[in-house]
């Protein structure tokens, strides 16, 4: 790869482009005995697959397993994480046939990889099988009567396991082992509902009798053993000391040139990757191309193709969501045999399915955390061969802090993700759905935290819960979890059908008046829709196939009310705390921008009711002599309280595992809970999903990082890639770019 790089170096326009260049050395393989060692039967089973001995971080994470210790394992790609779950699995079955292990994974083809891998193992006392919402009813009753190892994922487990335990009462009282694959990816609210859905399975097999001891696997993250915990209740072990061996890996930071100076305009991402992808295939560099979006996945395919001679084109393929089963596995194999030169995907293999040896791998914009970022380099080089992944930066803020401070890519630790399963409306969901499979007794604090007490009489006020000898009964007549999505907040999802009757899609409800209101453009697959009627009573939004050159922005107003502070402190000479409030946001109308030149075509005044949920936020309050010392008059101050707020939001990621639609923020003038000026970052689900408390902790930095994003950022007067939000309900109206820098260089002085 030494002499990729160095031809991109020679070239005036691409060395232009190349912000860093990092060389991550080789590291040796570092290994260790287990004691008591394998038995010979799975150690011959083992050697057949290539494993003659473990690394030092797999004997570790082993040994604790064999002593009902919770562990979680941490490490890279191609580490060898499974087999730390795999052999306690293997022995324990070895040992008593009868010994059952769930194993859950966040995705069907994830799940279907490490049946294969288990399937390879050879063990006749070893009976694996998947259960998920692609198994055959006829199948299923197979799987509870014979498998000893289910493979399924946290939604199956939730509305098809755990509300008809009786029928897998044998199988979770022999329950030995829980399996927790890709831990890293249970954050947010999604995690609080696993966490949850997790507590509910440790409560059931209690009830069967069973104390089954949980194996986590993770990328690196900030916090492993925390999260783990979190997400159980149960203490938890960490192993973090990746020992296996790579490749030497070389990393480049790859900036597009600015179309436009003064507005920060940028050359497109995906175009670069297509040059990239192009350019690395023609010289026969086997290479993976992620993208953020299907979309950006067919456009990649496409534009690639089409440049590529025909015998080369017919060996690259796209990979998303979306596609058949059949599909999907057909280019795995094409890549693990080597058939395939380059594929377009998105983060769908960004997971641990085994693709074989990949010499390339090009990021298009940064992936949202560092370990995603290093979850996609690390799918090239997965022998011991060099290897190369580039960075495509994007024009927004978080991109573009990458692309100017490239060395934080390499140095920092990986961000903290958040689950916070106390958050009252999810922890309400699962309690009902606790209630059904058994009734809830006192005792069930141990598995669903203290803050379940609190809750009982709301749940039994409003008729979810009947209170009877001592117990708490489900008092409804249809069983609670199909109506409790665990990838959003609050209820199921809106269906989103088009005038065929047909479903194309689902939004939640939280998201649905800002992005299916009537009037608003859904694209789909590449494929524009106008969105005719949205219908909460229903949760149905109807739209029809159209294709107009205008995209639509909404106008919203929101406003935050202080209801309790958790914690208050400084950062500089700014106040920052953070707490629980009030938000109210109400959708007011929207606008219709040209696709070409973003010209607005007009604007649609809209009659939706608004919507008001208690979560978690921080905030920073300016005293007013700080404002005056700045410099910034009563008419500069509202934009540049709204770009502090805006750059903050965007920079949020570097300390949380969270997205900037994870978030919502509010900026004023005056505010009366913070008597003055202030701007708030709140978590944009009700109940809140963890993130305010963990980015308040960040504040000395986070706030730095705001403040540096602004300096690096070489547009006049603010743009995508450092004031500007895509979701920003007031039109990036008004916007101070240089208010804030002052405000915020002023501000961080005494912590200069």
């Amino acid at each position: 790869m030494d002499d990729v790089v160095a031809a991109w170096l020679e070239d005036p326009e691409s060395a232009a482009r190349m912000a860093h260049v990092e060389l991550i050395p080789a590291r040796d393989p570092a290994f260790a005995d287990l004691d008591p060692p394998l038995s010979p039967r799975l150690a011959e089973s083992l050697a057949e697959r290539g494993v003659h001995r473990l690394y030092r971080h797999q004997a570790g994470a082993i040994a604790l397993v064999r002593g009902s210790t919770h562990t979680v394992v941490a490490a890279g790609t191609a580490s060898g994480k499974s087999l730390c779950y795999q052999i306690p699995l293997a022995e324990a079955v070895l040992a008593d046939r009868r010994a059952t292990a769930l194993l859950i994974f966040p995705t069907k083809a994830l799940t279907r990889d490490q049946f294969a891998s288990l399937y390879r193992l050879g063990l006749k006392e070893l009976v694996p099988a998947v259960y998920d919402g692609d198994t055959e009813p006829e199948d299923r009753a197979w799987v509870r009567r014979h498998a000893n190892a289910v493979l399924t994922n946290p939604d199956m487990l939730h509305v098809g396991i755990l509300p008809g335990h009786a029928r897998w009462a044998r199988f979770l009282s022999r329950l030995r082992l829980v399996v927790v694959d890709e831990l890293h990816t249970y954050r947010g609210i999604f995690g609080s509902h696993v966490a949850l859905v997790l507590r509910r399975l440790r409560r059931l097999a209690a009830h069967y009798g069973a104390r089954p001891t949980f194996v986590f696997s993770s990328a690196t993250i900030g916090n492993p053993g925390e999260l783990a915990s979190r997400l159980t209740g149960l203490p938890v072990e960490v192993v973090d000391q990746d020992a296996s061996p790579a490749g030497a890996k070389q990393v480049v930071v790859w900036n597009p040139p600015l179309d436009d100076p003064d507005s920060g305009e940028r050359r497109s991402p995906l175009a670069e990757a297509t040059d990239l992808l192009v350019d690395l295939v023609r010289r026969g560099r086997h290479t993976i191309a992620f993208t953020r979006s299907r979309k950006g996945v067919e456009l990649v395919y496409r534009w690639a193709r089409d440049r590529l001679e025909p015998d080369v084109a017919e060996r690259i393929a796209p990979y998303r969501a979306g596609y058949l089963a059949e599909e999907r596995r057909r280019v795995e194999q094409r890549l693990f045999s080597g058939e395939l030169l380059g594929v377009t995907a998105t983060n769908a293999l960004e997971l641990g399915i085994d693709v074989g040896s990949l010499d390339a791998a090009v990021i298009t914009t940064f992936p949202g955390t560092i370990a995603s970022f290093r979850q996609q380099a690390g799918r090239a080089g997965r022998t011991r061969e060099e290897s190369l992944a580039v960075l495509v930066a994007g024009e927004d803020a978080l991109d573009q802090y990458y692309a100017h401070h490239p060395w934080e890519l390499f140095r920092r630790p990986s961000e903290a993700a958040v689950v916070n399963p106390a958050n009252p409306q999810v922890l309400a969901a699962h309690a009902g759905c606790a209630a059904f499979e058994k009734p809830l007794a006192p005792e069930d604090r141990e598995f669903l935290g203290e803050e379940i007490e609190e809750l009982a009489p709301d749940l039994v006020a409003s008729g979810d819960l009947r209170p009877r000898g001592g117990l708490l009964f489900w008092d409804r007549r249809e069983a609670p979890a199909p109506g409790i999505d665990i990838r959003t907040a609050g209820g199921p999802p809106l269906d989103i059908v088009d005038e065929r009757g047909e479903l194309i899609g689902t939004v939640d409800e939280g998201r649905a008046f800002s992005q299916a209101h009537p009037g608003a453009v859904y694209l789909h697959q590449g494929d524009g829709y106008l969105v005719e009627s949205l219908d909460l009573g229903a949760r149905l939004v109807r739209v029809r196939r159209e294709e107009v050159p205008y995209f639509t922005q909404p106008h919203e107003e929101t406003w935050v009310t202080v209801l309790r502070v958790a914690a208050a402190g400084q950062v500089g000479r700014f106040g920052h705390c953070h707490g629980e409030v009030e938000v109210q946001s109400h959708v007011l109308g929207f606008k219709r921008r040209g696709l070409a030149d973003r010209t607005v075509l007009g604007y649609e005044p809209l009659d939706l009711p608004p919507r008001r949920f208690t979560t978690q936020a921080l905030w920073v309050t300016v005293p007013d002599e700080l404002v005056a010392d700045a410099g910034i008059d009563a008419k500069a101050l509202p934009g540049t309280l709204h770009a502090a707020e805006h750059t903050s939001i965007a920079l949020l990621p570097l300390f949380a595992i969270c997205d900037r639609w994870d978030v919502g923020g509010l900026s004023t003038p005056f505010h009366p809970d913070a008597e003055g000026p202030v701007w708030f970052i709140y978590d944009g689900y009700p109940g809140g999903a963890g993130i305010a408390p963990v980015a308040w902790e960040a504040g000395q930095r986070h706030l730095r990082a705001t403040l540096e994003a602004l300096r690096a950022c070489p547009c006049a007067s603010g743009c995508p890639s450092c004031v500007q939000s895509p979701k920003c309900g007031n039109f990036n109206e008004p916007l101070d770019k240089r208010g804030a820098i002052a405000l915020l260089t002023a501000g961080l002085e005494a912590e200069a």
